[in-house]
């Protein structure tokens, strides 16, 4: 006895239903699950496509060569030294007691003309014998006195004057500078620079590298794979056919 035709359609139906829904299960997980795939010690070829910012620790001093001049401002606190050899022409005003200690050799001719009083006794001999005589009066003296004698001097003179003074300085003035002065400095040395912290750079590879990775998850959609045969294996089997 053949089945009924409502169950053969009603079973058709199921079919393409359950066909209709796997596809549009499988065009789901082919747009929306991802492959994963690990891999660990697997030795690639990689690129890098342009250039990359590292920061790098510098280990040793490195030599710079400095070539060019650098302007700076050099601080100055100090006292400098400057020799003077000249002649100033100054004023210089004089007020104070000056110890003066010499010898002043007078020679001059005194003119003496004046009436000097006498009143004295004087000794007269007379006839053998010496007499006491007095003598008064008024005598005019008219003559001139020689003075020649040498008088010493040993005393403070005020001294009180202003006048045009020659200094002679022969010496070192000390003269305290304090000033920054602006000044560009010629550099032309090697010299080796120690790093203390870490340098940023920027590298550029120029080709294709050879790297191994250690570990790795990869996650591919499934709309990137493609199926392909094994070459090894489709060598195999090649080289086992008869022709």
């Amino acid at each position: 006895m053949s089945p009924p035709k409502t169950l053969i359609a009603g079973v058709g139906l199921i079919l393409i239903a359950a066909m209709a829904g796997g596809c549009l299960a499988a065009w789901w997980l082919f747009r929306h699950v991802d492959a994963r795939v690990l891999l660990a010690d697997q030795p690639a070829t990689v690129t890098l496509p342009g250039p990359m910012r590292v920061k790098a620790d510098v280990l040793d001093a490195l030599d710079v060569l400095i070539d060019g001049d650098i302007a700076t401002t050099v601080p100055i606190d100090q006292t400098l030294q400057v020799p003077i050899k000249d002649v100033l022409h100054v004023m210089t005003t004089v007020d104070s007691d000056v110890p003066i200690k010499m010898t002043v050799p007078i020679r001059n001719v005194i003119p003496v003309d004046q009436i000097v009083h006498v009143d004295t006794k004087v000794q007269v001999d007379v006839l053998g014998r010496t007499l006491t005589l007095p003598v008064r009066g008024d005598i005019p003296v008219k003559t001139t006195v020689p003075l020649s004698i040498d008088v010493p001097v040993d005393q403070l003179v005020r001294i009180r004057f202003t006048a045009p003074t020659e200094v002679r300085i022969k010496d070192a003035l000390s003269v305290p500078l304090k000033a920054r002065v602006a000044a560009v400095v010629p550099i032309h040395s090697e010299m080796k620079v120690p790093v203390r912290s870490a340098l940023e750079a920027e590298i550029t590879v120029p080709g294709p590298i050879q790297a191994n990775i250690v570990r790795t998850d990869l996650r591919l959609p499934l709309h990137t794979l493609q199926f392909g045969m094994n070459e090894a294996a489709g060598d195999k089997a090649a080289g086992g056919r008869t022709p």
